[in-house]
């Protein structure tokens, strides 16, 4: 027993500089390192059923205990997605392991299969959009609500960085807006006119101004109470008031950033630049969207293009 709770506490103590690790030197945002924790953690409770290993972690970690653990996840139902999430987790654990002398070595990690491709993202109509931006989707929205919406799909951000908004991260005078994203990169977005306009007529009733000065630290957005509202608030915000066909895409904060990415393409936009209003460390991760826009311009082909095909397919029809 009083072997099993020096070990327990080691292994507490290793996932506990594993998370400071992550938060204050690898600088992740609070979610992702709680996720890599959470991952680290059911490896080390996985160990914990060998009476065989003396240690927190063997130094010398065997490829087949870490494949042994993927395993069992891999029986009590977790997909390829989620197998590919925990690797990673493990991999980051294990580097750091490794980099402070707990581990002689990193142990090759092999999945059994690829993870499939991530789901191309749904844009919303652009008409549909505007009717509920322009308040013509039925319905009264106010606009506190409004200034929600027309942010996310004006400026493309997240919902965790319009929740964490404060009045000194509006420029009104450049029309910007600066934005704190993951791993505590900071970006500068443009604000459409009508972004600024809405948000300034929500400040009015508080008595309080976009950018630098004594309520600089206020949050954006707040409920009826004065306080800071929540991603989850916001998630709610958005489900209410967009309408019922966006569900395909999926009525939320994320299908507004995917509709601002894609729209913009559409339009011309740079891929180069739509990765730096995203905040993308990669430009693979943009490079989802030139799919979307692909399929779009081979519709426009179909229907327009007089010997694509399409009309004899539809007089068949």
């Amino acid at each position: 027993m009083a072997k099993a709770t020096k070990l327990a506490r080691e292994r507490a103590r290793l996932l506990e500089g594993f998370a400071a690790h992550l938060e204050f030197e690898a600088g992740l945002a609070p979610s992702t390192v709680a996720l890599y924790r959470r991952d680290a953690r059911g490896f080390l409770d996985f160990l914990s059923g060998f009476e065989e290993i003396e240690e927190a972690i063997p130094p010398r970690l065997d490829r087949a205990l870490v494949g042994g653990y993927l395993a069992r996840l891999r029986d009590r139902g977790a997909g390829r997605r989620t197998l590919a999430r925990v690797a990673s987790g493990l991999r980051r654990f294990f580097r750091f392991l490794r980099f402070r002398g707990t581990l002689e070595g990193e142990p090759e990690i092999r999945l059994r299969e690829k993870v499939r491709s991530r789901p191309l993202p749904r844009a919303i109509a652009e008409d549909r959009l505007a009717d509920v931006l322009d308040g013509r989707g039925g319905g009264t929205i106010s606009d506190r609500d409004r200034s929600i919406l027309e942010l996310l799909y004006g400026s493309g951000l997240r919902v965790s960085e319009a929740a964490a908004l404060r009045l000194e991260d509006i420029d009104p005078w450049n029309r910007t807006l600066r934005v704190r994203g993951k791993g505590g990169r900071e970006r500068i977005v443009p604000l459409t006119e009508t972004s600024l306009e809405t948000l300034e007529r929500t400040f009015a009733p508080r008595g309080v101004s976009a950018g630098p000065g004594l309520d600089g630290r206020l949050p954006v957005f707040v409920n009826a109470r004065g306080g800071r509202l929540t991603a989850r608030t916001i998630h709610r915000i958005v489900r209410r008031h967009m309408p019922p066909s966006a569900q395909r895409g999926g009525a939320s904060p994320h299908a507004l950033r995917h509709s601002f990415a894609t729209h913009l393409l559409d339009h011309g936009a740079d891929l180069r630049a739509v990765q730096e209003l995203l905040g993308h460390a990669r430009l693979s991760t943009t490079a989802i969207y030139t799919h979307v826009t692909t399929s779009r311009l081979r519709e426009s082909y179909d229907r327009a293009h007089p010997r694509s095909g399409f009309e004899e397919e539809r007089k068949e029809d």
